[in-house]
């Protein structure tokens, strides 16, 4: 077959094979119904859920239909009477083959006991039904599961029952975007409170890079027991903060009861000789940081329960429990005021007053207080500098432990801009149609964190500077890096380099134009608001500051230089300056970013302001022979 056959034949199969895709519909979940009763068995509450879910296949190659996942905590739920099937077009009803068990697969977790059971549908053609049910029941109530109302697919029909003895009452709250399009039914039902949530038509949950959790801003139920009666009277179970608090205490009542010998003496040889709390309080952290590994244990309970802080000491290893109780226990025979506390991470959108349950926290710290203020106490980040705190509590709630009948809700702080900075001084003159220089960067707070963990970690690390330093900037050669105070101390993080731009400048007639400004932050950060419908989140407020000192040629002179420019609003805050000194132009660039979530609503704020600061990023100066 010659070359033109063959491109007329190609030709032809890709149009046959995109007017197939083209007609091949989308596969929707026609219904997942969720149906909780919530009982009372031998005098305590019991709730058993029977999931239901069906859907239609447009698609039978999608992998959201060839198959289905159960995830469970085999500590606290059970799962049975599985059924699952397929409908095929022609009506016929085939059964899954097999239904296996395997262990979730979870990054940086050592040992849990989460599991989940799997099954695929045989056979299955575009326009086949799939049914799937499944019974879970939970041994400890409190850890009652969330309702995502929206799925991967579109859904047609979304409804979740609570179907409630009437000694029972229970607490709900409906969180995320478009609640209140949610249909809300109560009815009564022999012994039972029926309450129902239903919403219709829902299109699949889209995904976006920089998105924060689904807590955020898909909707969902949480719902959870307030208390129950029995032949004694009434039962508190999770109905306030205090219950929720009761609830941990009875977890961590009888800890620490091995002997301490081994963990007192160090602890008096780490503090020998220091008077000051605030450093006694360091030279403590230093070393759980630095001595203890972290290793994510989520066994039952023993994702709860901090392990006895004498045997982390001795084993040198646990997770942020455990990391936690060792401070705590440390800073405590330091005769330092300190508290374990339990804490959501910014992954988890609750608040201890709103929801009073342990969906609120998935980690735990220590915190202590010194001269009448709190400091936070995260060892689990490798590279936060004391007194920080990781910056993934942010602005979160601390519930901290004071003694049986005592505890404090506190915030943990959200570092300004200010706090995380970058400062560079850079330096640079002409050479032909290209520029060369030296720079001299410093890094602080949570930037300097984020890049000591990139280094430190990193196999090649003189690539991985060359990376960073050019992440704002294509095409720049940078060569005798040299980095110092890549420690945990508060001292600046520095990076110093050579560096040389080709085709930065334009030699024309007796003319050199040139961009003065060498790095762009956010210039890339522009958002599709009429696409994106969800919130972006930062890992941290951040500023950076620039100040370039370049060299004027002899024999020239400033011909044009741009206006000074400033821009402020609640979002952004950013200015660039210019001056000259004998033959010397100094170029001033400052922006600081002050959101850790930016909403919905200030997107067109948001670029327009980008998009201003660009355009001087973008300015040029020119100078005449």
């Amino acid at each position: 077959m010659n070359n033109h056959l063959l491109r007329i034949f190609f030709l032809f199969f890709t149009a046959i094979s995109a007017f197939s895709q083209s007609t091949k519909q989308k596969s929707y979940i026609i219904s997942k119904e969720d149906l909780y009763t919530i009982d009372i068995k031998d005098g305590k509450p019991l709730a058993i859920l029977n999931s239901v879910e069906k859907k239609w296949v447009g698609d039978k190659d999608d992998n959201l239909v060839i198959g289905n996942k159960i995830n469970y905590v085999a500590s606290f739920e059970d799962i049975s009477d599985i059924e699952a099937y397929s409908i095929s077009p022609e009506k016929k009803k085939i059964k899954v083959k097999g239904i296996y068990t395997e262990d979730l697969e979870i990054e940086n977790i050592f040992y849990h006991d989460m599991k989940f059971k799997y099954y695929y549908f045989n056979d299955l053609k575009n326009g086949s039904e799939t049914y799937s049910s499944y019974k879970k029941t939970y041994k400890k109530p409190q850890f009652l599961d969330r309702f995502y109302f929206k799925d991967n697919l579109e859904c047609k029909n979304s409804k979740i029952t609570l179907k409630v003895n009437k000694d029972i009452e229970i607490g709900y709250v409906l969180q995320g975007y478009d609640t209140e399009k949610i249909e809300f039914n109560s009815q009564q039902e022999g012994n039972y409170n029926l309450y129902s949530w239903q919403l219709k038509d829902l299109p699949k949950e889209d995904f976006y890079e920089n998105a924060p959790n689904l807590s955020y801003y898909s909707p969902h139920l949480i719902f959870y027991i307030k208390n129950y009666k029995t032949a004694t009277g009434k039962t508190n179970m999770l109905g306030s903060v205090s219950d929720l608090y009761n609830f941990y205490w009875e977890t961590i009542r009888n800890i620490n009861k091995t002997d301490q010998t081994a963990l007192k003496e160090l602890t008096d040889s780490l503090i020998k000789g220091l008077t000051n709390d605030l450093d006694k309080t360091r030279v403590i952290f230093n070393f759980v940081q630095s001595k203890v590994n972290y290793v994510a244990f989520e066994d039952g309970m023993g994702g709860f329960i901090p392990r006895e802080a004498s045997d982390v000491l001795q084993k040198r290893y646990g997770d942020c429990k455990d990391m936690a109780n060792l401070l705590n226990e440390m800073l405590t025979h330091a005769k330092i005021e300190s508290h374990i506390a339990w804490i959501g991470t910014r992954s988890n959108n609750y608040t201890y007053e709103k929801i009073p349950t342990p969906i609120v926290d998935n980690h735990m710290i220590a915190v202590a207080k010194i001269d009448n203020e709190y400091i936070f106490l995260d060892a689990t980040g490798q590279y936060t500098i004391f007194p920080s705190y990781t910056a993934f509590i942010q602005g979160k709630q601390a519930l901290l432990k004071i003694d049986k009948d005592n505890h404090k809700v506190i915030p943990v702080p959200i570092a300004d801009p200010d706090q995380n900075n970058t400062t560079g001084k850079i330096k640079f003159e002409f050479s032909n149609n290209s520029i060369t220089g030296k720079a001299d960067f410093q890094l602080i707070g949570f930037v300097k964190s984020h890049l000591l963990n990139q280094y430190k970690n990193s196999s090649e690390k003189t690539e991985m500077l060359k990376t960073y330093l050019s992440r704002f900037i294509q095409n720049i050669a940078t060569s005798n890096i040299d980095i110092k105070n890549d420690d945990l101390t508060q001292r600046p993080l520095e990076v110093r380099y050579d560096f040389t731009l080709e085709k930065w400048a334009k030699h024309i007639d007796n003319q050199i134009i040139f961009k003065p400004v060498l790095f762009f932050p956010f210039s890339d950060s522009r958002i599709d608001n009429e696409k994106r419908t969800i919130p972006v989140e930062f890992d941290f407020k951040k500023s950076y500051e620039f100040e370039y000192e370049i060299s004027i040629p002899e024999g020239y002179k400033v011909e044009y230089k741009p206006d000074n420019f400033t821009i402020a609003n609640e979002l952004i805050k950013a200015s660039i300056s210019y001056s000259q000194t004998g033959n010397k132009l100094l170029v001033n660039q400052k922006i600081a970013i002050n959101t850790l979530l930016l909403q919905e609503n200030k997107f067109e704020t948001w670029n327009t302001t980008i998009k201003s600061i660009t355009k001087q990023y973008n300015q040029n100066i020119i100078l005449t022979k």
